[in-house]
């Protein structure tokens, strides 16, 4: 099993935050409110990215403004880590390119060195280890110049001991972890000499010299527990953990995982939970404790896929503050074009009130020319308008369907992954009956993850206008067949009836894809929302009206509200909008609307009939064969 991943400085005190703050709530807006709020970015850049954001982009508005170089490059380099640890990587690399263009004008040494640090580490999470390395050797020739802080050496070269520990150069790495340590000793810092001591007890895990790592984590942890650092305590008991179990000294290797647990819960350090966690299953299955074992698996899997959520939605917070950044940018731009257009036509009415004075015979072109140019001005404006609302609209509508692809995408993955962890806990088990029931899973999830790609494809090239309706005379009852048997399986494993009634003589006028793919989304919604032991029914018949053929699926599960069935038939949004609640008859978001975007397209319609805990009836109506 790997180690626990060793955090790179050790968090912000609240007492420190919390001074920062009272000092920024009395600073003016100058260079000293500039440095404040950078300062405050950077001590919530590792344990609260998405609160650092607020302040790292303050800070970078506000140097801009003064103008302030010297804040705006510490301002830069600050908040291109905040978009690092969001795993914004792109942007982060942006802002760090930008910083470092900058301390060159400045012939800022410390500037340049941290600006190549990140930017290597960035490239390095990106496991892009060959421009790490570059980046980190740009750093290395100016690590000594005058004007390079501590810090920033210390920080360079715990990178350069972990890149090099990753690429197995291990004398490399062994020498920068050292410089680290010593550089740590030196300066007093006993945080940062706990943390490299532990680097250093990882080091000689990883050659096998389990005794010397031992021995090197235990010093490590001696000195964080006087310290006080939840995070950092946690992590050196779970690493010490580790080397015990492989030495087979089970009853410590628990005792410390039960003690770094305890560190976590109570300073809300969820990853040293999961790895604590998982440790605890390793245990317990040395121990052949296999039911214990599988109670602290699910406990990791639930908490890694939670932490995996909050990153994502980590990183859509961090879009959203760029997106609404960037708006401000070009409300300000538009208010000075407008100034600037304001100022130019001043200077016009003056020009006609001088010909005026000058002659009251030219008055009536001047006018008329006046007139002309106000109106061209006032198009000109709405124009301007227009385009803005558009560009929003286009801005929100990318939104949501990121959102919606983050989201339904995680599910099947998630099932995937679910699947391999099984693949390897019944293997260890020797549980054959487990394994013969995977590919079971496995096609459903594989069934479930295509047919969402088909959504998405197909709503894609729906809205483009490219999806080109081909009508044939289609039999109902073939249809139904092919639905029934795709479905069979996942139906019998819910225990759920599904049944299809359609005269054999009864025939649709509609485009193959569109009509399968409408009844393949009705029916997957169907079970998916109906209990074990529920039913669901197709049926087919002459529309009352004489004037085609409507196809029904019904379902006896907990049905829906009139609130409910407006939202998802609702026509106002190119994309369809995510619900604030997901258990709620909302499946993946574009499968209803995709349904009625393709019923319209065949010159029919879809309805939905449902009430709460009565279930659900989706109405098709399409077009019969022309008669011949």
């Amino acid at each position: 099993m790997g180690l626990p991943v060793l955090a790179t400085a050790p968090p912000a005190s609240a007492a420190t935050i919390t001074r920062l703050k009272s000092q920024l709530a009395a600073h003016p807006t100058d260079t000293a409110r500039v440095r404040l709020l950078a300062a405050l970015c950077y001590e919530l850049h590792d344990t609260s990215p998405t609160q650092a954001l607020a302040y790292g982009e303050q800070a970078v508005r506000l140097a801009t403004a003064l103008p302030d170089p010297p804040g705006l490059l510490r301002s830069l380099l600050n908040l291109g880590s905040c978009y690092a640890n969001l795993s914004d990587a792109p942007y982060a690399l942006q802002l760090q390119q930008q910083a470092l263009t900058l301390a060159r004008q400045l012939h800022d040494n410390d500037g340049i060195v941290r600006a190549y640090t990140s930017i290597g580490g960035v490239h390095h999470e990106r496991d892009d280890t060959v421009s790490a390395l570059q980046n980190y050797t740009q750093a290395l020739r100016l690590a000594y110049a005058k004007g390079v802080r501590a810090n920033t050496r210390l920080l360079l070269f715990g990178n350069l001991g972990n890149l090099h520990s990753y690429l197995r150069n291990y004398p490399q790495a062994l020498l920068y972890t050292r410089r680290a340590l010593n550089m740590a000793r030196t300066s007093g810092d006993k945080p940062g000499e706990s943390l490299y001591l532990a680097h250093l007890g990882t080091f000689y895990y990883q050659q096998g010299r389990l005794n010397t790592a031992e021995g090197l984590l235990r010093r490590a942890i001696t000195l964080a527990e006087p310290l006080h650092i939840p995070r950092i305590e946690a992590g050196h008991l779970e690493l010490l953990a580790v080397v015990l179990l492989l030495k087979d000294q089970l009853p410590e290797a628990e005792t410390l995982t039960r003690r770094a647990l305890l560190l976590s819960r109570q300073s809300g350090y969820q990853e040293g939970l999961r790895e604590g966690y998982n440790i605890m299953a390793e245990i317990s299955e040395r121990r052949q404790q296999y039911q214990q074992a599988l109670g602290w698996e699910m406990r990791f899997r639930e908490l890694n896929d939670s932490l995996n959520s909050l990153s994502r939605l980590n990183t859509l917070a961090a879009l959203q503050t760029r997106y609404d950044t960037k708006e401000k940018e070009s409300q300000i731009r538009l208010l000075t074009q407008r100034g600037e257009m304001q100022q130019h036509r001043n200077r016009e009415l003056w020009t006609v009130v001088g010909a005026l004075v000058l002659g009251l015979g030219g008055m009536g072109v001047l006018y008329t020319q006046l007139r002309k140019s106000r109106a061209a001005l006032a198009t000109n404006n709405a124009a301007l308008q227009h385009a803005t609302h558009e560009l929003r609209e286009v801005a929100a509508s990318k939104d949501r369907l990121y959102a919606i692809v983050a989201h339904d995408l995680r599910g099947p993955v998630t099932s995937f992954v679910g699947v391999t962890e099984l693949i390897e806990f019944y293997l260890r088990q020797g549980d054959e009956n487990g394994l013969r029931r995977l590919p079971a899973l496995v096609r459903q999830s594989a069934q479930s993850l295509n047919g969402l790609l088909d959504n998405l494809l197909n709503w894609a090239v729906s809205q483009t206008g490219e999806l080109v309706s081909q009508p044939e005379a289609l039999p109902v009852d073939s249809l139904f067949a092919e639905i029934e048997e795709l479905y069979r399986t996942t139906a019998q494993a819910k225990q759920i009836e599904l049944s299809t009634l359609a005269a054999a003589d009864l025939r649709v006028w509609a485009d193959r894809n569109m009509t399968r793919t409408i009844l393949r989304n009705l029916v997957g919604n169907a079970l998916k929302f109906t209990p074990a032991g529920g039913r669901i029914a197709l049926s087919a018949r002459p529309a009352p009206d004489g004037a085609g053929v409507l196809l029904s699926v019904a379902d006896s599960g907990r049905g829906m509200d009139a609130g409910q069935i407006a939202t998802l038939l609702s026509s106002n949004a190119s994309v369809p909008a995510l619900t604030a609640n997901r258990n709620s008859r909302s499946g993946t978001g574009l499968g209803i609307p995709l349904c009625r975007a393709f019923a319209e397209r065949l010159q029919g319609t879809l309805s939905l009939q449902s009430a709460p805990g009565e279930g659900t009836t989706a109405y098709v109506h399409l077009p019969a064969p022309p008669v011949s």
